[in-house]
């Protein structure tokens, strides 16, 4: 890991500094996504939070059984926003792949 700054690992404008930083540090895109351009791999940016709650979507998908007890009104907001987030990628991306 290049220990880019933030304006480093994620570049939608190529200031004097950022250009800088990256020519010092040898830094070469990895992703680009419309106007942005990745300099660290796209995993690094998620959070440990954040694959818990991938490992709790996963769950849900094998077992058909919601993290706590009852049904979706008493599921966290985060969960339930999460996992609608889950279900819309997952059908963009089957009709990508169709």
């Amino acid at each position: 890991m290049l220990a880019l700054s933030e304006g480093a690992r994620a570049v939608t404008d190529y200031t004097e500094e950022v250009k800088g930083e990256l020519k010092e540090k040898g830094a070469e895109k990895v992703v680009v996504l419309g106007n942005l351009r990745l300099y660290e791999c796209p995993l690094s940016y998620i959070t440990e939070d954040t694959w818990e709650m991938v490992r709790m979507i996963r769950f849900l998908e094998h077992t058909r059984r919601l993290p706590l007890s009852g049904g979706w009104a008493d599921q966290p907001y985060w969960f339930v926003e999460a996992y609608g987030l889950y279900l819309e990628e997952s059908e963009r991306w089957r009709k990508i792949e169709s």
